[in-house]
């Protein structure tokens, strides 16, 4: 994508807008009567409704195209970046650490569900396999990364990304609200975020609605650490799976590309474990992180409009209900399996 013109596009306009919208609903909540002024919502939350509202017009309206992927694709890296100045390197590490068998489940149970469940309802290997990679690893990425290799009909490439695009938004609104009467704190509701939600994007975005919501910042660093550790699997997951699909389809070589944004996220877990070291405590250090924190938060929401006002549900009609099924069950289970996991570590 030409990032020029998508600065231009009025897409990007929009999802700014949006995300500004968004942004003042929670000080302009404050003017209302005690009763509505209490009731918590989230930017986040705010963007991705008025995103969903707006998928129609943006349908019709191809030069919004540039400006939105803009949105969702560079601009949500950058975001997910910023997190890492959230967290110092010590911190991912231990997070990181506890993190493990949570994303040792979600991988196991992800793959396992997609593949039993795709042979049960008869889904085609291909859509399955894409499906599989959707769930367990990091959702529209996974699957842009295993398509070129595994070759599917266009139309499977784009029912998995519709599934993964509902499922994890559907995720990004329930999750934090099921998980904040389950669980005891906001990190384990991190942690179960960042095992069971599809897509990074979604991931951050249940967080910090999470955190904007009920007040509690351990879950962005949980969440977002687990999810990342969680992408890294797909350097050996995906190949391993595209092999598993593709055996009797010869000319299938294509290897994935590596996310390049999760080493700008250690980049800034890097910085900020410099910056807390050299000027922990100074104003202008801490200035600095609140900014970040500000622009991500943003960078967010604009990220999670423009994804709403991505979802086309034609491409759910033309292949039929039951793939649908497959990725709705093996969510769920990957939600039920990250839940017990996180029980069982306490």
């Amino acid at each position: 994508m030409n990032l020029p013109q998508g600065l231009y596009s009025p897409g990007l306009w929009v999802a700014a807008l949006i995300a500004l919208a968004a942004s003042l609903f929670q000080p302009a909540q404050q003017l209302l009567p005690d009763a509505l002024a209490r009731i918590p919502v989230s930017p986040i939350l705010i963007a991705i409704v008025i995103g969903l509202l707006l998928a129609g017009i943006a349908r019709t309206r191809p030069t919004w195209e540039p400006g939105l992927s803009l949105a969702a694709g560079p601009l949500l890296k950058l975001a997910v970046m910023l997190i890492g100045l959230r967290l110092s390197l010590g911190q991912a590490g231990s997070l990181g650490l506890y993190a493990l068998p949570l994303v040792a489940a979600a991988l196991i149970s992800g793959l396992g569900l997609a593949w039993l469940l795709g042979r049960m309802f008869r889904v085609g290997t291909k859509l399955t396999a894409l499906l599989a990679v959707g769930s367990a690893i990091c959702g529209a990425s996974a699957i842009a990364a295993t398509a070129p290799a595994l070759r599917p009909r266009a139309e499977e490439t784009a029912y998995a990304l519709a599934c993964v695009a509902l499922i994890g938004l559907a995720a990004t609104i329930a999750y934090p609200w099921l998980l904040n009467l389950w669980l005891a704190d906001g990190g384990q509701a991190g942690f179960v975020m960042g095992a069971a939600i599809h897509d990074t994007a979604q991931v951050t975005g249940a967080a910090i609605l999470y955190e904007q919501t009920f007040n509690d910042p351990d879950v962005v660093a949980s969440a977002t650490v687990t999810k990342l550790l969680r992408n890294l699997s797909m350097l050996v997951v995906i190949p391993l799976v595209v092999f598993l699909a593709s055996r009797g389809d010869p000319g299938n070589g294509s290897r994935p590309a590596f996310p390049l944004f999760i080493l700008g996220f250690v980049a800034l877990a890097g910085v900020r474990t410099a910056g807390d070291y050299l000027a922990g405590g100074h104003p202008a250090w801490d200035g600095f992180l609140s900014a970040a924190s500000v622009a991500s938060a943003f960078l967010f929401a604009m990220a999670m409009a423009a994804i709403g006002m991505g979802i086309r549900l034609t491409a759910l009609r033309s292949i039929g209900i039951m793939p649908g099924v497959v990725a709705f069950l093996t969510a769920v289970g990957m939600g039920g399996v990250a839940l017990a996991v996180v029980f069982l570590l306490g």
